[in-house]
């Protein structure tokens, strides 16, 4: 019977093992001097060795005949039962298919039997992670104090499902992902004993798409030997994997730059020969990065980039006559592009993104800065180039202009008279989650205007700083306006009246400067935003409010109108609440 190559060429001894030196070490060592652990947890990726070195583990236990470097034989009745998966006394129980709690009561029943032929009894439990909470709950007691001649080898993909408990009482050895040079080496070696002929960036280009793992590796070898007609050929790996080698990329990319329109062309056969949108952006970020990589640093690179020698000569060929600012764009493109592969994209529509984009960006009408990308520019920065007032201010003078365009990015500061900040969402989160010291954030922000006003604000009110997002401080010599480009969840926080009340003061304070009379017209009937305020229920109607000091709008029932609002409302403030610093939660609980 015909026998895969993956299970043909399993390690049979420790020396077999590809890419696994520090969990051999370990392993070998513990054998050799007879201190062996009861219970071991081998993690890692698939295809990396966990269930093959659970196996000689199993084989060095039992071997009657080991070798000087304490390796099994391979030749006597249990080595070879094992590798047969035959021998009685170890136990490999697949923990998918048998992950019940009657399955761990039946192997506790006999794990106190003795061995029927070997020395020593071994249970190998294969994706461990997939038993029930139950049957962990029973298993703990026996893989703390198991019999005297009893081993367990646990393996699993994920082993942050493994219960605490259950990893407390093992020692975990991690796997490592396989590299690609040993991947290159092992399927060289298999083809060698195949006799089997193979070219070189073929095996690169199978190990590239194994993705660190040797039995797909060898598995995907396989087929295209099968396709090939008894050879490992490039072709046969193109057509395998419906021509998203590197090779034919690297080829593409060059056409791109000097012939668009072939490009365009090359790219529609390679979509309608098979090839999948989420592979090609994937292998298109990869080459484009090392090509930004080698652009930096030059040829010292190469080593950790792990590339053919074709691959070397395609960078140092290339990466003269590419910008690396452009490079940087495209990746940025390819990153923004690829979640939108996983859900599915029609091949014109792929294509056409592709070819709009890069072409944009190669010609020099797109800007550095990608749609949701923007390359940070430090604190005390100068001679950075004004943004443009919108069209709604227009008639402004642009003297002061706070833009957050994203909270991605860290402070800028603009000149003397200009201040331009941008933020990060998980810092809004820190500011706002943990008691800051304001006096660190302005130190962090450095001695400018935006330090100031910020410093106006307390700990409590930062949520104000966080609802500049998308929105600029336009001013004029005496009055200032904050403006959106578009409804946003910003805005409609920004609509309360007293949030917009402690913005105003805390402006006035610092740049002696007042809202414009439209402002304060509009206080009269604060709206919550667009998209928010279609998902209020009618029962739930916003009325203006009696008292005409404050000429707020508001609510029939808060809590109702909370709870149908959801989680796109992160904080709100109550219109009638007289102190200004209380905030209500999604959950309409006061934030003290």
């Amino acid at each position: 019977m015909y026998i895969s190559l993956y299970r043909k060429y399993r390690p049979q001894t420790f020396s077999d093992m590809v890419g696994q030196s520090a969990a051999v070490s370990v392993l070998q060592e513990s054998l050799r001097e007879s201190k062996l652990g009861h219970a071991y947890l081998f993690s890692g990726q698939r295809g990396c060795g966990k269930t093959s070195a659970a196996r000689l583990v199993a084989k060095t236990l039992n071997c009657s005949n080991l070798t000087k470097e304490h390796e099994p034989c391979g030749k006597c009745s249990n080595c070879k039962s094992i590798t047969l998966g035959e021998h009685l006394d170890v136990i490999e129980i697949d923990g998918a298919s048998n992950r019940g709690i009657n399955e761990i009561r039946d192997l506790k029943t006999h794990v106190n039997l003795k061995p029927l032929s070997a020395s020593n009894k071994v249970y190998i439990i294969d994706e461990v992670h997939m038993l029930t909470e139950a049957a962990f709950n029973a298993l703990l007691k026996t893989l703390e104090e198991p019999p005297r001649n009893v081993f367990f080898l646990l393996a699993t993909t994920e082993p942050y499902k493994v219960p605490v408990t259950i990893r407390s009482r093992c020692q975990h050895i991690p796997f490592r992902r396989i590299s690609i040079l040993d991947m290159v080496e092992r399927i060289s070696y298999v083809c060698d004993c195949e006799k089997v002929f193979y070219e070189k960036e073929a095996v690169w280009e199978i190990a590239r798409q194994a993705d660190g793992a040797l039995r797909d590796a060898l598995s995907l070898s396989e087929q295209a030997i099968a396709l090939g007609k008894g050879k490992l050929s490039v072709e046969s790996v193109n057509d395998l994997t419906g021509g998203s080698s590197r090779t034919e990329l690297e080829k593409w990319i060059s056409t791109l730059r000097v012939d668009p329109g072939s490009a365009n062309v090359i790219l529609n056969k390679m979509l309608s020969a098979g090839m999948s949108s989420e592979s090609f952006c994937e292998s298109l970020f990869a080459i484009f990065r090392d090509l930004w990589v080698y652009c930096l640093w030059g040829e010292r690179v190469l080593e950790a980039l792990e590339i053919s020698e074709t691959g070397q000569k395609f960078l140092k060929e290339e990466a003269t006559k590419w910008a690396p600012e452009k490079l940087k764009a495209v990746c940025f493109f390819c990153n923004s592009l690829l979640p939108r592969t996983r859900y599915g994209l029609r091949m014109e529509v792929f294509s056409g993104l592709i070819m709009l984009k890069l072409t944009e960006i190669f010609s020099g009408t797109q800007t550095v800065q990608t749609e949701k990308h923007v390359i940070p520019i430090r604190a005390g920065q100068t001679n950075i180039p004004l943004q443009k007032p919108t069209a709604k201010t227009e008639n402004l003078s642009p003297q002061v202009i706070v833009k957050n365009k994203s909270f991605d990015q860290t402070l800028n500061t603009i000149k003397k008279d200009t201040v331009t900040t941008a933020f990060s969402n998980s810092d809004t989160d820190k500011f706002i989650e943990s008691n800051t010291d304001i006096t660190k954030i302005c130190l962090d922000l450095g001695d400018n205007e935006f330090s100031s006003l910020i410093s106006k604000l307390s700990t409590k009110k930062l949520l104000i700083a966080a609802a500049l997002i998308d929105g600029s401080i336009m001013s004029n010599d005496e009055n200032w306006e904050l403006t959106y480009p578009n409804e946003c969840l910003s805005k409609s926080i920004m609509s309360v009246p007293n949030n917009k009340s402690i913005l105003s003061k805390a402006i006035f304070e610092v740049w002696g400067k007042k809202a414009p009379e439209q402002q304060h017209s509009e206080a009269s009937a604060t709206r919550i935003g667009k998209t928010v305020k279609q998902k209020i229920s009618a029962t739930a109607e916003v009325t203006n409010s009696s008292d005409t000091k404050t000429g707020t709008a508001v609510a029939n029932s808060p809590n109702r109108i909370l709870k149908l609002l959801g989680a796109e409302v992160l904080y709100v403030q109550e219109a009638y609440e007289e102190d200004e610093t209380n905030l209500l939660d999604c959950n309409g609980e006061r934030n003290e």
